[in-house]
């Protein structure tokens, strides 16, 4: 028995594959042009956010070498929280801290503590 090539590739399931492959890839590549596009929109947000948010860092900073003081802008990692503290520029000793450091450590410890309880129930 002899196989013709010709005719294997003019059958009709075989095109309907063809068909079927060509306009999947055109589903996965329109898909990929919307993911790409959602990214690039968050990213030019999120950047604007961020240009946002040093400009206002700035003025405030402006705004406080009146009273010749100083504002250092922190993250807690454990807490993921904002820390800021006021420092006196003539002496770069801390005035103040907001959160203050006793409520950051009370904070971590009573996440630890809900964390245990949690544990032990479970």
């Amino acid at each position: 028995m002899e196989l013709d090539m010709a005719s294997v590739s003019r059958s009709a399931p075989v095109q309907e594959i063809a068909n079927r492959s060509k306009n999947v890839d055109k589903e996965v590549v329109r898909q990929a042009k919307q993911v790409a596009q959602k990214l690039a929109n968050e990213a030019a947000k999120t950047s604007q956010e961020r240009v946002d948010v040093e400009r206002y860092l700035s003025e405030i900073s402006d705004y406080t070498q009146f009273f010749n003081k100083r504002l250092r802008f922190s993250v807690n990692e454990d807490l993921n929280q904002v820390v800021v503290k006021v420092i006196d520029s003539q002496t770069d000793k801390v005035i103040k801290e907001i959160p203050p450091q006793v409520l950051q450590r009370m904070h971590v410890r009573i996440r630890e503590a809900i964390g245990l309880l949690i544990d032990e129930v479970i």
